[in-house]
C-alpha cells in the first residue's frame, strides 16, 4: 500500500509542476505580447474613427454618381490624410479597381470607382469628368484660358503631397488633365472661302 507521506508527496509534486507550468505560459505569453507591440507598433493599426470615414466617403461618391444634377462626383475628394490608417499622413497610395496612384488627402470619387451610367469606368471616366467639368466652366466664362485655369484648380493636389515622381504612364493627373486642360473642347470653325463673280463690262457703245 502507498503510505500517506507517499501520497502527499505526490500532491506537492503535482502542485509544483502545476505552478511552474503556469509560470512558463506567463512568460511565453509576455514574450509574445512584446514581440506583437515590437513589430506591429500601435500607431499602424487601423484607426476605427478613420475605417468610418472612409466607408462614409465610399457611400457618399456612390450618392455622388446617382445625382445627376451636379458633377460632385468629379470634383468631391477624401476629407482626410490617412487613407489607409498606418498613421503617415497624405502619402501616395493606389485605390480603386485600376490602382490609380494618387495623395491620400487627393483620393477623387471617379479614381475610387466606376459610374459606369453618367461617365463610364477607367480612363474614359477620368477623361469625361474633365470634359463635364471644361465644358461648364467654358459655359460659364466663354473664355477658354479662365476654363484652364479653374480646371487646375478644380482637380489640384496640396504642397504636402503630388505626382511628380509617378512614372509618365501612371500620371493620370498630367496626361488627362495639365496636359489637355479644356483645349480639345474648343469650337471649330470652318472658314468658308467665296468667290466673286466676275460682271461683265457692258458693251462699248458706238460713237
Amino acid at each position: 500500500m502507498i503510505s500517506i507521506n507517499k501520497l502527499k508527496n505526490m500532491k506537492s509534486q503535482a502542485s509544483l509542476e502545476m505552478v511552474v507550468g503556469l509560470i512558463i505560459l506567463l512568460v511565453v505569453a509576455a514574450v509574445v505580447i512584446t514581440l506583437v507591440l515590437y513589430f506591429i507598433k500601435p500607431e499602424m493599426l487601423p484607426k476605427p474613427r478613420e475605417t468610418l470615414k472612409v466607408s462614409q466617403f465610399y457611400s457618399n461618391c456612390e450618392a455622388y454618381c446617382r445625382d445627376r444634377t451636379s458633377l460632385r462626383f468629379c470634383t468631391e475628394y477624401y476629407p482626410g490624410e490617412d487613407w489607409n490608417g498606418n498613421g503617415v499622413k497624405s502619402e501616395k497610395v493606389s485605390v480603386g479597381e485600376y490602382n490609380w496612384i494618387t495623395c491620400e488627402d487627393r483620393i477623387y470619387c471617379f479614381l475610387l470607382m466606376p459610374c459606369d451610367d453618367r461617365f463610364g469606368e477607367g480612363r474614359e471616366e477620368i477623361e469625361n469628368c474633365r470634359k463635364a467639368l471644361c465644358q461648364v466652366y467654358i459655359d460659364k466664362y466663354g473664355d477658354i484660358e479662365i476654363a484652364n485655369r479653374k480646371l487646375l484648380e478644380t482637380i489640384s493636389f496640396s504642397r504636402k503631397c503630388n505626382l511628380n515622381d509617378v512614372e509618365p504612364e501612371e500620371n493620370w493627373y498630367n496626361n488627362i488633365f495639365v496636359k489637355k486642360k479644356c483645349n480639345d473642347l474648343l469650337p471649330t470653325y470652318t472658314t468658308q472661302t467665296t468667290t466673286e463673280e466676275t460682271i461683265p463690262s457692258p458693251p462699248t457703245l458706238p460713237s
